[in-house]
């Protein structure tokens, strides 16, 4: 079992983990520690909704139609407040965690091929070609040298993963053919910097080492990439 596959796994239920994630979760410690916080964060949402309800007959209110006391109104207040503060969290979650996600999921799929960077000698040409025609891209030669090349799994397809040598130095691209992104997603996690940018039917993600500026690259990248096939 992959990383992704495991956080999947814990994502959707932490608590009765299969055989394989078990397993998979005793030998990486970076899948442990999300597993832990995982837990914590449902033991948190668990407290908070355990809240104690008053017994109806020992509740004593205002009577039928009359305004409540003033603290009272303040509490239904606040506490009004912190369900629509709440929504609006919700929401942004919502919006914001599939674009995170993508990015997250780029950078732990970069940790998993660490020496492909540091290629720099030009990968077999017809290698190359054999990656791109099976992604359904074609490369224009100006984008620079192509020194490493492959078809990886990605969130249950295949995409090419490509390295390719700069002016500011290796940058990995991957096709991801069928993640869509509205806008450029920006990251900067784990010693790696990138951008995911919309592109073709899906989108590129564009990605270097730590803070570096990869505006041009990325322009470039875009450029560079032609659809052979929608």
């Amino acid at each position: 079992m992959e990383c992704l596959e495991f956080r999947r796994a814990a994502g959707a239920d932490p608590t009765h983990l299969s055989t394989d994630a078990r397993a998979h979760r005793d030998a990486c410690p970076r899948c442990a520690e999300y597993l832990r916080q995982t837990l914590v964060l449902d033991e948190k949402v668990l407290a908070a909704l355990r809240v104690p309800v008053p017994d109806r007959e020992s509740s004593v209110g205002p009577p039928s139609g009359a305004m409540p006391p003033l603290v009272d109104r303040r509490r239904w207040f606040a506490l009004a407040a912190s369900i629509i503060a709440g929504v609006a969290v919700g929401s942004l979650l919502w919006v914001g965690g599939p674009r995170e996600s993508l990015a997250q999921e780029v950078v732990e799929h970069m940790t998993h091929e660490p020496d492909a960077m540091a290629t720099v000698n030009p990968a077999d040409p017809s290698h190359v070609e054999e990656v791109l025609e099976r992604g359904g891209i074609r490369l224009r030669p100006d984008v620079g040298t192509v020194s490493y090349a492959s078809t990886c799994p990605f969130r249950g397809g295949k995409v090419p993963h490509l390295v390719v040598q700069t002016d500011a130095g290796p940058v990995t691209v991957m096709v991801l053919r069928n993640e869509k992104v509205a806008a450029p997603v920006r990251f900067d996690e784990q010693g790696y910097s990138g951008t995911i940018m919309p592109a073709g039917p899906g989108s590129i993600a564009v990605i270097g080492t730590a803070h570096a500026n990869l505006d041009q690259v990325a322009e470039r990248v875009l450029e560079a990439v032609e659809w052979s096939r929608d």
